[in-house]
């Protein structure tokens, strides 16, 4: 598949008295000439002082990155505009390098300086990479390797005056060929190691327009917004302001003529199982007749611990999605606290003034009395009886505390309800601030085919739930089933798929064994019938395409074993596969965490922190606190970026959210852990069993993950019983083997000292001018 992939780095190379600074990043000035500061006179006849003036960084600063994306069936037109500052006191002369992919055509370069238009030329291929070559030796520094094999526009820039800005705008035309329905759109941002401030403002910006119907838009690297217009028209953006951007952006848009868009992404070593990637989507406009009718009861907690702000938002949100039911849709309401209640007897139909009555009773419910869960949620099967109508049928389950009344064991809770469901009943909890029985809400969820949210104190459950309803309001589409012909499918997530709801996707990650073309079968029922949809696929033995795929994989696995311990306690076996996936791909989990030493500059002017990787097996007490930690984490990952929390022995805990989440099959529970304290802390957090020491930092580079250990970056497939060669830096076998080896540029770009396996063989890079 070819895409309009272009490649820009901005750098600085500044030759003075001797000396040369390193590369910024996003599009280019290299070889740049600075006029000489002013030596002042030396009042002493003799010897002359000579002044040696230290190595400066003259880069130069991105204010402003915007790109707007036009694609029309398969053409894709991109627009750039870009805003360069100089911050220093002196004015700069260099070369601009805005790298293409080679199968793009510029359309317009505009570059103006003191409005003195820039002309420029274009190289090819081959003499761009001699170019590229030749800017990493003199300069000494990897970073610009990633760019290798493609072609090169080359524009000669003087002057760039101090405290000023240098605007560019450029446009190049490239075609998206379709695989399977399949486009896919890439731009580079992945900027961050060059940058010495952050960009001041990113954003991505691309309109679709297809004879063919759009299924599914989305990124693979990116959260974005989508906006669809039509089936045949829609928006995708992405906005940031100052940022250090790290990974490229990718868009993949999925056309077809089938009601129901499927589309599938591979990955797959030679000789491996593959990775697979199935998205499914309803149209964009659904009319009233292609929604199915649903029946929907509401259960709410009004024991005396909802009472206040909790009880007025629940209130709210119930009213809200009453409002907003459809006219086909029948609809109850079960209040409890010591004992259930119903707005009336049954399901009523949603008509008449039958809403309106209902809101007027839920806005009359009070808070008070204890807590009786068992009962609610029988009541709330009772109100029609389950058959196989084709009809869904939700309960929406919002409480805040524990079983105090009736039934209280919560294993006999699971067995009754799951008993009384009969596989008919979809339920979604939501549990409200931080006394809820976290394993009886995730395992209702889980055993009842639906899914569990958490409010913490302070957040706005009214939100939280109104935006829930929006999702399953208008169900297309139930029990979905999805087989990928003859083809092996293991470690599937989720392992049932559910229903499919309007103006939402589904999303599933597997591993397949064999390959060729397949009739991929997706199955569902509507309005009591069964129907079919068969779509042709290739799964091929071999596909370097979407590398994001096995790290998305395993995240989703990690997640999975993660829920099945804390839901059915730990073993050796599940432990130990979390660790072994947890090294393999850089995900951090209760078992594996950043211990953060001191802190301190990392490269490049950089905030961060020195400290280890460890994994290996908590104490008791430290994973007690770790896991209520991640359990914030997700229940407020829309919200907030980061939490912190107290740890274990001291100091405190943070939380990140991952980068590198997959667009809308964004991973819960991929983190970045730092624990503040002391290095005394490993024996506490981990009982005095570490498995293995590692770097603080992880950096991913297509499938592969590499750990920074003692100032090296070391493949994840690495291991020090590796018989290894040795590579000097920028010598002629360092450019071979990137040659030979495709895409082994971003790997040497993270720094002069990496330790790479390719082909069950250890290569290290060196540099001997540094000595150790």
């Amino acid at each position: 598949m070819t895409n309009p992939r272009s490649r820009c780095v901005f750098a600085c190379l500044v030759a003075f008295l001797g000396c040369a600074v390193s590369v910024f990043g996003q599009t280019i000035i290299i070889d740049p000439w600075i006029p000489p500061l002013p030596v002042p006179p030396d009042p002493r006849p003799l010897p002359p002082r000579r002044i040696v003036r230290p190595m400066r960084d003259v880069r130069l600063q991105v204010r402003r990155h915007h790109v707007e994306v036009s694609v029309v069936d398969n053409v894709a037109v991109t627009n750039v505009d870009q805003v360069f500052f100089n911050p220093h006191q002196r004015t700069i002369e260099g070369t601009y390098i805005f790298s293409l992919g080679d199968d793009v055509a510029l359309n317009r370069f505009s570059m103006f300086v003191n409005g003195q238009e820039i002309k420029g030329e274009l190289l090819g291929v081959e003499e761009a990479r001699r170019t590229y070559e030749s800017i990493v030796a003199r300069m000494r520094d990897p970073a610009l390797l990633e760019y290798i094999g493609s072609k090169m526009f080359r524009a000669r820039i003087f002057p760039i005056n101090p405290k000023s800005e240098v605007r560019v705008k450029l446009s190049y035309t490239g075609m998206l060929a379709s695989d399977d329905g399949l486009m896919r759109y890439q731009y580079p941002l992945n900027v961050e190691k060059n940058l010495s401030a952050p960009v001041g403002s990113v954003s991505i910006l691309v309109t679709v327009r297809s004879a063919v119907a759009i299924k599914s838009v989305f990124s693979s690297t990116h959260k974005i917004g989508v906006i669809r217009k039509s089936d045949y028209e829609a928006t995708a953006s992405f906005e940031a302001r100052n940022v250090y951007p790290d990974k490229d952006f990718e868009l993949l848009m999925a056309i077809s003529d089938k009601e129901f868009g499927l589309t599938v992404l591979t990955n797959r070593e030679d000789g491996k199982d593959g990775y697979f990637l199935a998205r499914i989507a309803p149209p964009a406009g659904v009319d009233a007749g292609q929604v199915l009718p649903k029946d929907i009861v509401f259960v709410i907690d009004t024991s005396g611990s909802m009472a206040g702000e909790k009880m007025n938002q629940a209130k709210e949100a119930i009213k809200f999605c009453l409002a907003n039911l459809n006219k086909s849709d029948r609809f109850a309401v079960v209040p409890f606290s010591h004992e259930a209640t119903r707005f009336e007897e049954g399901l009523t139909a949603a008509g008449g003034d039958n809403i309106a009555r209902a809101r007027s009773f839920v806005e009359g419910l009070r808070a008070e009395g204890g807590t009786n869960i068992h009962d609610a949620l029988v009541a709330a099967m009772d109100a029609a009886p389950l058959d196989d109508s084709g009809r869904p049928y939700l309960i929406v389950f919002v409480t805040d505390g524990l079983p105090t009344i009736g039934l209280t064991d919560v294993d006999e809770i699971l067995q009754s309800v799951k008993r009384k469901s009969a596989g008919q009943v979809r339920l979604f909890a939501f549990g409200v601030g931080n006394d809820v029985n976290t394993r009886l809400l995730d395992l209702l969820a889980e055993q009842n085919r639906g899914t569990r949210d958490y409010v913490a104190p302070g957040e706005d459950l009214e939100l939280k739930l109104s935006s829930f309803y929006r999702k399953v309001a208008n169900p297309v589409l139930a029990d979905l089933h999805l087989t990928l012909g003859d083809l092996r499918v293991t470690d599937v997530f989720p392992p049932t798929l559910g229903d499919l709801f309007s103006g939402s996707e589904l999303v599933v990650v597997g591993r397949y064994s064999g390959g060729g073309a397949k009739a991929v079968e997706l199955t569902g029922k509507r309005r009591g019938t069964q129907e079919r949809f068969v779509y042709q696929t290739s799964f091929p033995y071999a596909n370097s395409n979407n590398d994001f795929l096995p790290r998305l994989w395993a995240t989703r696995k990690v997640g999975y074993l993660l829920d099945e311990m804390r839901l059915h306690g730990e073993n050796k076996e599940l432990k130990d596969a979390v660790v072994a996936l947890a090294i393999k791909y850089g995900i951090v989990t209760p078992y594996t965490a950043y211990l953060v030493t001191e802190p301190g500059p990392v490269a490049r002017g950089r905030p961060g922190s020195n400290g280890r990787l460890l994994t290996g097996i908590p104490s008791a007490a430290a994973r007690d606190e770790f896991s209520k930690l991640v359990g914030q984490y997700r229940r407020r990952i829309s919200h907030q970026r980061s939490l912190r929390a107290p740890a274990p022995g001291g100091g405190s805990v943070q939380v990140f959210q991952d980068s590198g989440s997959v667009g809308e099959a964004a991973v819960a529970g991929s983190m970045e852990v730092k624990y503040l304290r002391g290095a005394d802390l490993a024996d506490e957090f981990f009982g005095g069993r570490l498995d293995r020491p590692a770097g603080q930092t992880v950096k991913r580079v297509g499938k592969r993950t590499f750990y920074l250990v003692d100032h090296r970056w070391l493949d994840a497939d690495y291991k020090e019983s590796m018989e290894t060669t040795k590579v000097e830096l920028f010598s002629e076998a360092y450019f071979d083997l990137l040659r030979e080896h495709k895409g082994l540029g971003k790997c040497f770009a993270l720094g002069k000292r990496v330790v790479v396996v390719l082909d069950g063989q250890a290569f290290e890079t060196v540099d001997s001018t540094e000595g150790d």
